[in-house]
């Protein structure tokens, strides 16, 4: 597609351009000469009109031009898009060779993948997809024709945050092709099976993500009780239960709808000592203590709790409360495996944080591993803010 318009960059704010980061903030931008609507490929030039990449513009963000390339002999058409796609599942199937282990993964991972804005899951013979930008929306069929071509899912469901679709223009989605009769859709995961919600649960339905995390998590559970906080559809729980050899386990969540989803996943692998509580982590966890229950080992993985740089304070209260409450139940030397899917709260400030957790309650708190996200969902080493997940398997003391 030919670029409608030059964007020029500011003096002094095109280096992290030419190193490759994806992003121009809106601020660092001189002028834009010619005319374009939101989506549209455009050029971009250095405060000297050196040429630095291509990308497509959307005036409402805050991201005016998210970068595709940076080779000026490369067009985005087509080829460009069947190209990118082509490599991510490759990597997915090749490198990672997925398929031994799982049918559910993320197939391309937005930036990480050099595709901004474009997210794409396999659960077993469905696909899941998040058209999060203007530049990946207003090629959503040509991307649809891609998938379906490389992946020949079932059924495609789209699925767009809210947060996105008033400055990105992208649509609430639904079942964009093919056919389903709705329900959960099962997947099989290091020899577990789960049932996902991919039309009304958290995500896309399920957090592919942790997935090695569960499997690191479990290492430590054997013969111990084990209490899973945020556990949605229990997936933390019942890896403990099944794969570790947990003697007992107690899994809390807010959700009626996940409880639910988690007690089936429960019965569909045979695992009867997992205990779902329906209810406020919190309030749950304060009962516990009141009754004199307490653990050998406790799991954490809360939802994103800073969407922006904003509330990174507010997040960083919440998640000093819910550790310290998590550390109030844990037995001497008990095991904690705590989370944190903020991008904004970066892997220093989250041990800080776990540290002053552990300080408050007049406990020591070791970091036995630190993890993060499944392979699927790779860093780009130019972007780093496509590192998000934090993953601390500690001892407390």
């Amino acid at each position: 597609m030919t670029p409608t318009a030059v964007v020029r960059v500011k003096r002094g704010r095109a280096k992290p351009l030419f190193c490759r980061h994806p992003w121009l903030f809106s601020g660092a931008v001189d002028k834009t000469d010619g005319e374009f609507e939101a989506g549209d490929i455009v050029e971009v030039l250095d405060h000297n009109g050196a040429f630095i990449g291509r990308g497509y513009i959307n005036a409402e963000s805050r991201i005016l031009v998210r970068l595709l390339t940076w080779d000026k002999d490369e067009p985005i058409d087509a080829d460009f898009w069947r190209r990118r796609i082509a490599d991510a599942v490759e990597m997915r199937v090749g490198l990672l060779n997925l398929p031994a282990k799982t049918d559910a993964c993320r197939l391309i991972f937005s930036e990480a993948d050099f595709l901004p804005g474009l997210i794409a899951d396999r659960y077993g013979q469905h696909l899941v997809v998040q058209f999060l930008t203007a530049g990946v929306n207003a090629r959503r069929e040509e991307i649809l024709d891609i998938l379906e071509e490389l992946c020949t899912p079932a059924a495609v469901f789209e699925r767009n945050e809210s947060s996105y679709q008033e400055t990105e223009g992208t649509s609430p989605g639904g079942l964009v092709r093919g056919q389903r009769t709705g329900g959960p859709v099962e997947i099989a995961e290091n020899g577990l099976r789960f049932l996902v919600d991919i039309e009304n649960g958290q995500k896309t339905g399920f957090y592919l993500d942790q997935r090695d995390n569960r499997l690191a998590a479990a290492r430590f559970a054997e013969g111990k009780s084990v209490l899973d906080c945020f556990s949605y559809t229990g997936a933390f729980a019942i890896y403990a239960a099944k794969l570790g050899g947990a003697s007992r386990v107690v899994a809390v969540d807010s959700s009626e709808a996940a409880v639910e989803l988690g007690r089936e996943n429960a019965r569909r692998n045979e695992v009867d000592n997992v205990e779902f509580r329906r209810g406020d982590v919190t309030e749950e966890i304060r009962a516990l203590k009141e009754s004199g229950e307490t653990f050998d080992m406790a799991v954490l993985d809360p939802p994103k709790l800073a969407r922006s740089r904003a509330g990174v304070a507010r997040a960083s209260k919440k998640y000093i409360e819910t550790n310290l409450q998590a550390i109030r139940v844990l037995k001497p030397n008990g095991v904690l495996v705590t989370c944190s899917c903020s991008q904004h709260i970066d892997e220093d400030t989250f041990v800080r944080l776990v540290s002053r957790a552990g300080r408050e309650m007049g406990r020591k708190v070791q970091i036995v591993e630190y993890r993060s996200q499944a392979p699927d969902h790779p860093v780009s080493a130019a972007c780093p803010e496509t590192k998000y997940l934090k993953c601390l398997i500690c001892r407390v003391l």
